[in-house]
């Protein structure tokens, strides 16, 4: 009853965050361990050119998103915070309407893309469209069951996802048709039996009486007006995350671009934990109250500096790991290392910047900073490879522009979260730990010697800066384990 009645009265719901989030961190931790299996199995007996094409599928997959021009991101807008039985009549209109809208796009470009395009780029294109059908489907169930909190069936899916496509790839590999063709299937497979699933646990809110064109018209443009900016903010966010992989598969070979698709592969990973922090945290922040919301940016912020900061640590037995493994992808150590240094940037803006834009409805002034960082990545992306023209340029403009879009995005949520005279110590944090962390390689050669040193640094840089703010979290870690006592 106490955490029930602390939700409706505007309280973050400390205790129910936390069991979500350690729900749903456990299945990513699952979905992570998964990943680095694919990620040593399937460049290790591909050929390049045969994972360079993989990852262009992976590369192009990532813009599906914007075929469903905002009515996703515009239910998860209306829909967060609710209970289920508050959206249930809308889920069936909702659910038609983007059937119907997702036919009516993808089939002229499936038709368009067959005879402008040669292949073997043809068919990628293809599997793509078909795979952005099935996603786009099954973010619509994946969004309902985010905004409606229903994190463990979302958990259950997303580990059965993951854990079909990585059995798939095992057969694959013992039966001999591991493939970049068969790998693409197998990806389409998996995210299929996902959204049967969905279908099946959400079906007695899909069968019933057909709504009349009207409602669905009426349906699409509500969330379509509300959800367009958060679409394309979010594109543009997912653009930025990719324009170097673009610009590397324009400018280099297809063996180059699989070494440093290899890198981001690796990255991406740790993305996974980033997204579901990101995908509980918004929720729970749209019930809040607006100081409760300030509070929840402050604490925010050092949880994720320090996580990302200790998570460096982890490439070094890494990398002696891919040298001893995966010789051939030797070169994308030097990649790896830079855009590691990137993701700290990028987890606060994707779990802190992204979700308080939303909640405070400031679409518009989200799309417009990530579409300048886009123009500004892009910018920099390219005059990099004109004057060095080497791939570790390509990652050092990518995480320049990573470090101006979070100053940007800080700078104008600052009325709404509150100024902070600790900013400049974050910045300086920050990049006291890369330097930290490229100390430990420059300075050490043995993996045990470069780990100790740096976590030795780290300890040192997390008492220097934070040593008093450290002591903000105690209370919070508290209350919720006294909320967990009293809801036992």
């Amino acid at each position: 009853m106490g955490e029930k009645k602390s939700e409706t009265s505007g309280q973050f719901g400390i205790y129910a965050f936390g069991k979500d989030i350690l729900i749903y961190s456990l299945g990513n931790g699952l979905l992570l361990l998964f990943g680095f299996i694919q990620v040593f199995i399937i460049p290790k007996y591909l050929t390049v050119e045969g994972y360079g094409y993989w990852q262009l599928f992976i590369l192009y997959s990532t813009y599906v998103g914007i075929l469903h021009v905002g009515f996703i991101d515009g239910i998860l807008v209306r829909w967060a915070g609710k209970e289920l039985a508050r959206v249930d009549d809308e889920i069936r209109t909702a659910f038609r309407f983007l059937i119907l809208e997702q036919v009516v796009i993808i089939v002229p470009v499936a038709l368009l893309l067959y005879f402008l395009i040669r292949p073997p780029l043809q068919w990628l294109w293809l599997m793509v469209l078909a795979y952005a059908f099935i996603m786009n489907l099954a973010t619509f169930f994946m969004f309902t069951a985010q905004a409606v909190r229903k994190f463990g069936l979302l958990t259950a899916i997303n580990v059965g996802r993951g854990l079909t496509f990585l059995i798939i790839i095992i057969l694959l590999f013992i039966t001999g048709y591991l493939s970049y063709y068969y790998v693409v299937i197998a990806y389409l497979i998996a995210f299929m039996l996902a959204l049967f699933t969905f279908a099946f646990w959400f079906r007695k809110y899909l069968w019933g009486e057909k709504p009349a064109t009207t409602q669905l018209w009426a349906c699409g443009k509500e969330n379509i007006s509300i959800g367009i900016f958060v679409l394309l903010g979010n594109f543009a966010a997912v653009l930025f995350l990719a324009i170097d992989r673009l610009m590397v598969s324009s400018f280099f070979t297809i063996e180059q671009f699989a070494v440093y698709a290899f890198a981001t592969a690796i990255v991406i990973t740790i993305y996974m934990f980033v997204r579901a922090v990101s995908e509980v945290f918004f929720p729970y922040l749209s019930r809040a109250v607006s100081q409760l919301q300030n509070r929840a940016y402050q604490i925010g912020k050092l949880a994720i500096i320090l996580v990302w900061a200790a998570i460096l640590a982890g490439y070094f037995p890494l990398a002696r790991l891919i040298e001893y493994y995966l010789p051939h992808y030797i070169a994308s150590l030097p990649i790896m290392q830079i855009l590691l240094c990137t993701v700290g940037f990028g987890s606060l803006i994707q779990i802190l910047h992204v979700n308080y834009y939303k909640a405070y409805r400031m679409q518009r002034q989200y799309f417009r900073w990530g579409l300048a960082a886009l123009a500004l990545s892009s910018v920099l992306s390219v005059l990099a490879i004109k004057v060095w023209g080497t791939l570790e340029s390509v990652a050092i403009a990518v995480s320049i522009s990573f470090a101006i879009w979070y100053t940007v995005n800080e700078l104008s949520l600052r009325p709404m979260v509150g100024k902070s005279h600790r900013s400049g110590i974050y910045i300086t944090a920050i990049c006291s730990y890369v330097a930290a962390f490229w100390l430990s390689l420059i300075l050490c050669k043995n993996v045990l010697v470069q780990t100790g040193f740096y976590l030795c640094l780290f300890f040192f840089i997390s008492w220097l800066f934070f040593r008093h703010q450290v002591k903000d979290l105690l209370p919070v870690l508290y209350n919720f384990r006294k909320i967990r006592i009293l809801q036992q």
